[in-house]
């Protein structure tokens, strides 16, 4: 810390544990850093399967006119921050039935049938390539549900169901189930990290950099440090729960140790492991699979008692809505904290694009891809709008695709189905 340039992403080192603090205004860039003083911009994808509930999925205007649909009244207090896009969709092939949609999603691919495993590198993959390299991980690829095996009726590989992030045509990248360790993957905290805080580790460093800059930068920095300390809470009451549950004959059935038994609370515990990673500058590029395609994710919180998949063939009930309104609610939070969090003018939404997508529109439907986009990229991105393709030339959602990694740096001759980008 003693010397005059140091990198605005200061990084802590103590016992086994690494801690990336967040921007700060006070730290003079490194050399490195002054041909590019604007906060670093970040690509998030989270996906959910099996299609949506239409009539609650809607928009209509743009600004102080925008009116939202029922599944996204979650996002009513950051509407100004998201698109919400209309008739986007891939080539029917791609994204019909249950079986592909997840590893096409991000592709805009067709995966082969048959035993041959062989889809597409993925958006978010071919993006760490590029830029992965400015950060400790390259990219974080989280789910919800664990990986499918064997193959559909369909004849196609259940790894194309349960899959979105390919780093080749053949390799789908293992996704991180466990909250804990998707947490310990930022902090690189090892042998001492189940016993203590990952601050407590780095608590005389942190101390002296918090002496050293401006009062806001020390609101900023307590700021982070309790939403550390409030996940790692979380974390130690979830092995609690897990030592009490292996005692207890009724909870014989609960999921492995380290996952937490609901879904509502292992989807908000990832959340908040992407909203560090972006807010550290740990990874710019992060993928998260809620659900798998032909998912068997229950949601007894809802009241429901069967399964997603199940659910999803009475598209039209109100049972479904209840899923499709749950998962914008999940994807509501993750925008809201990145909202919440100032980096440099803005915040670390302002900095990021965020998307939620579904494959198909509804059971067995690839007419168009369900999509909501939050956050401006760096000013790369109008937002607040109703965004509607129905009627466009162009309404391959590989060409947004290509638009995002044009304005992350990455220009790209063809993706997908798509050789232009798309004007949004």
């Amino acid at each position: 810390m003693s010397s005059p340039l140091f990198s605005r992403r200061v990084v802590l080192k103590g016992l086994g544990a690494t801690v990336a603090l967040p921007w700060l205004e006070s730290i003079r860039a490194a050399a490195a850093e002054r041909t590019e003083n604007s906060p670093p911009k970040r690509f998030g994808f989270l996906f959910f399967g099996d299609g949506i509930h239409p009539d609650e999925w809607w928009s209509k205007g743009s600004g102080s006119e925008l009116e939202l649909g029922p599944a996204f009244a979650s996002l009513k207090p950051v509407k100004e921050k998201v698109n919400f896009i209309h008739g986007l969709r891939h080539p029917g092939n791609v994204c019909d039935g249950h079986a592909k949609g997840a590893a096409g999603i991000l592709s805009g691919i067709h995966p082969n049938g048959g035993r041959e495993i062989r889809a597409a590198a993925s958006l978010d993959q071919v993006l760490a390539k590029r830029v992965g390299d400015a950060t400790a991980l390259p990219s974080l690829v989280l789910a919800c549900e664990r990986p499918i095996s064997g193959f559909h009726e369909s004849g196609y590989s259940m790894m194309y169901a349960s899959h979105v992030s390919w780093s080749s045509p053949v390799s789908p990248v293992p996704a991180e189930m466990y909250p804990s360790l998707a947490f310990d993957s930022l902090f690189e905290s090892k042998g001492n990290r189940t016993h203590a805080s990952v601050l407590d580790l780095v608590r005389e460093q942190l101390g002296d950099v918090t002496r050293k800059v401006s009062s806001s930068d020390r609101a900023r920095i307590d700021e982070y440090a309790n939403s550390v300390r409030e996940v790692e809470g979380r974390l130690k009451r979830l092995q609690a729960d897990d030592k009490d549950a292996a005692s207890d004959a009724i909870k014989a059935k609960r999921p492995p140790n380290g996952l937490p038994n609901q879904l509502d609370a292992h989807a908000r515990l990832m959340c908040d492991v992407i909203a560090m990673a972006f807010q550290t500058d740990r990874t710019r590029l992060v993928t998260m699979l809620l659900t798998n395609n032909l998912s068997g994710q229950v949601y007894p919180f809802l009241g429901l008692r069967d399964d997603h998949h199940s659910f999803s063939h009475s598209w039209q009930g109100k049972e479904f809505a209840s899923i499709s309104r749950f998962w914008v609610e999940q994807y509501a939070y993750l925008v809201n904290k990145l909202a919440a969090t100032q980096e440099g003018d803005g915040t670390v939404l302002d900095n990021s694009c965020i998307m939620i997508a579904n494959e198909q529109w509804i059971a067995h439907s690839a007419e168009r891809v369900p999509l909501l986009m939050a956050g401006g990229l760096g000013g790369s991105f109008k937002t607040g709008r109703t965004l509607d393709f129905e009627k466009s030339q162009n309404r391959k959602f590989s060409s947004l695709l290509m638009t995002v990694a044009d304005r992350m740096g990455l220009k790209l001759d063809k993706f997908g189905d798509s050789t232009e980008a798309l004007d949004v």
